[in-house]
C-alpha cells in the first residue's frame, strides 16, 4: 500500500508511514545524537548501555519498534528478554563488515565480469529523479524489502547512493541502496550503510544481486570515501549471505543487529 504526501514519499502501512514521518520530523535531534542514526524506517540506537535502557524503552514504546545496530547479539538478547520478557520475540540479522582494501576490488572484478546485454545499462545516482525513487521502492515491496522514504534517497539530509540496473526497455530489473547515515563522532563514524538489494523476480538466479550490490559499493567508495561497510542479513537468507560474502564482507561474530518490535507485525527480510 502506498501512501504519503507524494506519489514516491513514503510507503507502508498507516503505522509505517507515520512513524517514518515522525523520524523525518525529530531528524535534527537525531543527528545530534552521536549514539543515534536516522534509518529512514526505523531509529537506530548504537550503544543501547550508553544510550541507556529506560530511554530505549520510552523510545520503544513511542515508535512501536526501534533498531539495535551491530550490537553484542547474545548480551543484548539477554538483556532485552530481562527488559521485556522471554516470551518477546526479537528478529535480528546478522553483521557483515569490511574494509576498501577487502571489498572494492572483489566488486570491481564482480562488475567487469558481468556482460551487461544489449542495451541494458548499470548505474549510480546520488540524487535519483522521483520516478526512478517511486520505481525503487515499487521494486523493494515487490521483494519483500520495506521500501525507503523518497527524501532519504534523494540525498535530502545526507550522503546516498542507489544503484540501477536497467534493461533494454528502462525497466528497472535491479535495485540497491546505501547511505553515509552515522553520526561523525558516533562508534560508526564513517561507515556506509548498504543494502536493500532488490531483484525483479523474473530475473533471479542471474546474478543480478550480487552485481548490483557490487556495483553500489565501488561507486559509494569512489564518491563518499567511507572506511567501512556494513551490510546486514538473516542467518537463513542464504541467498543474501552469499550475494553479501562474494562482494567481500565477512560477517563479525557475535554480532547483530535486533529489532524491538512491540507492534506484532512484520518489518521486513
Amino acid at each position: 500500500m502506498l501512501c504519503g504526501d507524494s506519489m514516491a514519499e513514503y510507503f507502508g502501512d498507516d503505522h509505517i508511514v507515520a512513524l517514518q514521518k515522525a523520524i523525518r520530523a525529530r531528524s535534527d535531534i537525531i543527528a545530534a545524537q552521536p549514539l543515534l542514526s536516522n534509518g529512514g524506517r526505523i531509529l537506530n540506537v548504537l550503544d543501547p548501555d550508553a544510550y541507556g535502557w529506560d530511554n530505549l524503552r520510552s523510545d520503544a514504546e513511542r515508535d512501536g519498534f526501534i533498531s539495535l545496530t551491530m550490537v553484542d547479539r547474545d548480551k543484548t538478547l539477554a538483556r532485552l528478554a530481562k527488559e521485556y520478557g522471554a516470551d518477546m520475540d526479537f528478529t535480528y540479522w546478522e553483521a557483515f563488515t569490511g574494509s576498501p582494501q577487502d571489498i572494492v576490488p572483489t566488486c570491481e572484478k564482480i562488475v567487469s565480469a558481468y556482460a551487461l546485454p544489449d542495451g541494458w545499462t548499470l548505474s549510480s545516482l546520488t540524487h535519483p529523479d522521483e520516478e526512478t525513487i517511486d520505481q525503487s521502492q515499487h521494486l523493494n515491496q515487490a521483494t519483500g524489502v520495506a521500501p525507503t522514504p523518497a527524501y532519504y534517497l534523494r540525498g535530502d539530509y545526507f550522503p546516498s547512493v542507489l544503484t540501477c540496473l536497467r534493461d533494454a526497455k528502462n525497466t528497472l530489473v535491479a535495485c540497491a541502496s546505501a547511505t553515509m547515515r552515522y553520526h561523525p563522532d558516533g562508534p560508526l563514524s564513517g561507515w556506509l550503510f548498504a543494502g536493500a538489494v532488490s531483484v525483479n523476480p523474473d530475473h533471479r538466479r542471474k546474478g543480478l544481486g550480487v552485481t548490483v550490490n557490487a556495483k553500489m559499493l565501488c561507486d559509494s567508495h569512489k564518491t563518499f570515501g567511507w572506511i567501512t561497510a556494513l551490510e546486514q542479513a538473516k542467518a537463513d537468507n542464504a541467498a543474501s549471505v552469499g550475494m553479501i560474502t562474494r562482494c567481500g564482507l565477512r560477517q563479525m561474530p557475535g554480532k547483530a543487529t535486533i529489532v524491538v518490535n512491540l507492534t506484532g507485525g512484520y518489518l521486513t527480510k
